[in-house]
């Protein structure tokens, strides 16, 4: 509503052709901006992901700018003020902070499911390597896949109930 309340106003004050002209360039030039940005964001992953490095910085600002070339696409004024504030040099660091520590949270979680459910190197069979951990599978310290006191070769006894009466 408040951009129709505002691109009526404009079209008072400058002419309905001139705000159809303006609406069409800021659409251009949004276009124009996703394309750059959305090229310069898939070169910033792939470097990262090449040196092994978090891409959260660069990924950040290119999602901002990607914002902003969306924002410039869709027609009205306001957005294209907010987009222009978005593409700034000296508002753009406080809107990339919150899109960097996204995706900072998200690279640490990720980074936590692949210890949880992926054995590298750094695993043995025992688990983590650390204090305690170290020593054949059923020896004091030691353990299997399932933590001291658990080797390879145990065997778990025990009933498998059912507690589902409608069975």
């Amino acid at each position: 509503m408040l951009e129709l309340f505002v691109a009526i106003e404009v079209g008072r004050a400058v002419g309905a052709l001139a705000v159809f002209g303006l609406l069409v360039l800021m659409s251009v030039l949004g276009a124009f901006v996703v394309r750059r940005q959305g090229s310069a964001a898939w070169r910033a992953v792939n470097a990262a992901a090449r040196t092994g490095t978090p891409p959260s910085r660069d990924l950040a600002d290119a999602a901002v700018l990607m914002l902003a070339g969306v924002l410039l696409i869709l027609p009205g004024f306001c957005s294209d003020v907010v987009a222009l504030l978005l593409l700034l040099p000296f508002t753009r660091p406080v809107a990339r902070r919150p899109v960097e520590r996204f995706f900072r949270r998200a690279a640490a979680d990720q980074a936590a499911v692949r210890t949880a459910f992926v054995r590298g190197p750094q695993f043995g069979p025992a688990g983590p390597a650390g204090p305690g951990a170290a020593g054949p599978a059923g020896a004091p310290g030691g353990g299997g896949r399932f933590g001291p006191g658990f080797g390879r070769d145990d065997v778990i006894e025990g009933e498998i109930v059912d507690d589902d009466p409608r069975r």
